[in-house]
């Protein structure tokens, strides 16, 4: 890789524009397992769960799914600003950016859900309830984790890394973008949080790994 390959349209501030994004990105979605457990009264039902029963949970749990809802919104605002940040150092990276903000506008639809479910679960039927859930488990599930594995595999391809991040890359992308059976089949579900979390870990490892080799060239500059 050459200095000029590796030449950002803007070098200022790489490392923390690129890694405190990244790793808020990561840190504030896991926040969610520890702060929603403790504001409910028990644990949610499952996305195929019966509606009378998501909109009974719902119905005791307005905190706990106001509270998910704001910690994944601000957790996709940092992978958003991950995603043009690392537009801004690698120039082209017209597709994956647009990737990335989808899987971002995906979770912004879901959080959104989230605050409609909160609010209007006692006054709407079982029927709605379940329905606004399964829409809200889609877009930050389903949708998300796959636009994510897309814009992995597509940002992996910048001149910024090597072959090691192409296979990791595609270690991720792979169950990502495969949770999209879970539309058809519920079981596939499982491949949700493991692509999502695949997928966050290269974005840190991606992060880390940029803001390395930009601090190195400009030091040997």
């Amino acid at each position: 890789m050459t200095a000029q390959q590796i030449d950002p349209i803007d070098r200022t501030g790489v490392g923390p524009r690129l890694i405190v994004p990244a790793a808020a990105f990561l840190l504030l979605y896991l926040s969610v397992d520890f702060v929603s457990p403790n504001v409910a009264s028990s644990p949610a039902p499952r996305p195929n769960a019966p509606a009378a029963e998501v909109r009974a949970w719902l119905v005791e749990n307005p905190l706990a799914m106001s509270l998910t809802s704001a910690l994944q919104l601000a957790s996709v605002v940092a992978l958003a600003v991950f995603v043009v940040a690392l537009g801004s150092v690698a120039g082209a990276a017209y597709r994956a950016r647009a990737a990335g903000l989808i899987a971002a506008a995906c979770m912004v639809l879901s959080s959104l859900l989230g605050w409609v479910l909160a609010a209007v679960a006692p006054s709407v039927s079982d029927g709605v309830a379940g329905g606004l859930r399964t829409a809200n488990f889609i877009a930050g599930g389903t949708a998300h984790v796959a636009a994510l594995g897309v814009f992995v595999l597509l940002a992996s391809r910048l001149d910024l890394f090597g072959r090691g991040m192409r296979v990791f890359a595609w270690v991720a992308a792979v169950p990502a973008v495969a949770s999209l059976v879970s539309l058809a089949v519920y079981e596939g579900a499982a491949l949700i949080p493991l692509g999502r979390l695949l997928c966050m870990i290269w974005i840190v490892v991606a992060a880390i790994t940029v803001s390395v080799r930009v601090a190195r060239r400009q030091q040997v500059r």
